[in-house]
């Protein structure tokens, strides 16, 4: 199957978990034999990446197609001069998407232009934030999309609500790779230390800093804690928050702040962690808490969307409902005063992820719908 893949970002331009997620989906499609061309974003001024054309056998990478038109006005009929020279020389079978907007709208776009299946993966906070944004292109994508994926039950009960769409719908599971993501096996128990609480990714406003913050502080203050924060601030706004927040409280000799990290090297960081922390407001199915079960951290976390999918409450963690934070705070030193609970937990974490949200069996999942969607334009042809 050739299939054309529009995404906001792709590697080595890791920015968040979409880049993650891709790139572990195309590996395994080109391993199951499918040809896959990308079509991402334009790389930020003066990065390095990888040139556009062939870079592996069965892929393409074609960096700038994917823009917002409501921001770049010429960005939809760009892409449509691309895509009809591209069909034109090597016919697509399907288009996948990943977001609804903008790379599931231009993907309907492309797939009424061309006559080509359109499969629209939704992600995180596609439709909790765009129905606010842009809510007719939203309906569009939902109902035009040949097949949609959602990530977590509760985003697909959300679009359903919107767009009655459960019957072209499947759910696939984000996975991780847990022969990267493993646990310390060379770990040596050491002497009583620090209890090090940590969490991983791009730090945003949507993932409840608002909660982290306090939280944080709330537990220096009554245990002998380190705070592990394994990623960066989107923007200057959120870094500045936090610098001023552990000023304020003189927090800085509690806490370190690792900075951007390869994707390979965040397991490093995670393996420092007694504790994995989580107080989103929203999120698809958040690769972070995946990663940190793979490690076998127990995890404290609010209930925002996909993650009750991910971690089963006293079982292998806390789930809280959003916005407490009394419930976070009781949570977490409940973990952090016991562990042996910590440990069972952290194991019952791994497990699951190891039985339940893998690579090979998202990307069987994918191809499965992939397959349905040519299906059903060929009986419609």
């Amino acid at each position: 199957m050739h299939i054309c893949l529009l995404t906001p970002s792709f590697p080595p331009l890791v920015d968040g978990g979409v880049a993650i997620s891709t790139g572990r989906l195309v590996q395994c499609l080109l391993r199951r034999g499918h040809q896959v061309a990308v079509v991402t974003t334009a790389p930020p001024e003066g990065s390095l990446s990888m040139p556009p054309g062939v870079v592996q056998p069965g892929m393409a990478l074609h960096y700038g197609l994917v823009e917002d038109p409501l921001r770049v006005a010429p960005a939809v009929e760009a892409l449509r001069v691309w895509a009809q020279a591209q069909h034109q020389r090597e016919p697509f079978d399907v288009i996948l998407a990943y977001f609804v907007y903008p790379a599931g709208y231009l993907a309907t776009v492309l797939g009424e232009l061309l006559g080509v299946p359109v499969v629209c993966s939704c992600r995180g906070n596609d439709i909790s934030k765009e129905m606010f944004i842009t809510p007719d292109i939203i309906a569009a994508v939902l109902t035009r999309s040949t097949r949609l994926i959602f990530v977590s039950a509760s985003l697909l009960h959300m679009a359903d609500t919107l767009v009655p769409c459960r019957a072209k719908a499947t759910v696939v599971a984000n996975a991780v790779d847990s022969t990267l993501f493993t646990p310390d096996a060379l770990a040596i128990p050491a002497a009583p230390r620090a209890v090090v609480v940590g969490t991983s990714g791009l730090m945003r406003w949507k993932k409840g800093i608002d909660l982290f913050l306090p939280l944080i502080r709330t537990l220096c203050a009554m245990h002998d804690v380190r705070i592990l924060i394994a990623g960066y601030g989107l923007d200057a706004a959120i870094d500045q928050h936090i610098v001023d927040f552990l000023e304020r409280y003189n927090l800085r000799q509690h806490l370190e702040i690792t900075g951007p990290l390869p994707h390979q090297q965040m397991v490093y960081a995670l393996r420092r962690m007694d504790l994995y922390v989580n107080t989103s407001y929203q999120e698809g199915m958040p690769n972070g808490v995946l990663e940190a079960m793979a490690c076998a951290l127990p995890v404290v976390a609010t209930d925002a969307d996909g993650t009750p999918d991910l971690v089963q409450d006293g079982v292998t963690g806390y789930l809280c409902p959003m916005g407490d934070l009394d419930a976070l705070v009781a949570r977490c030193r409940t973990l952090i005063t016991q562990p042996t609970l910590r440990q069972r937990m952290g194991q019952a974490g791994q497990r699951r992820v190891q039985r339940h949200f893998q690579p090979d069996q998202e990307a069987i999942a994918m191809e499965t719908v992939l397959w349905l969607a040519y299906g059903e334009r060929s009986e419609a042809l």
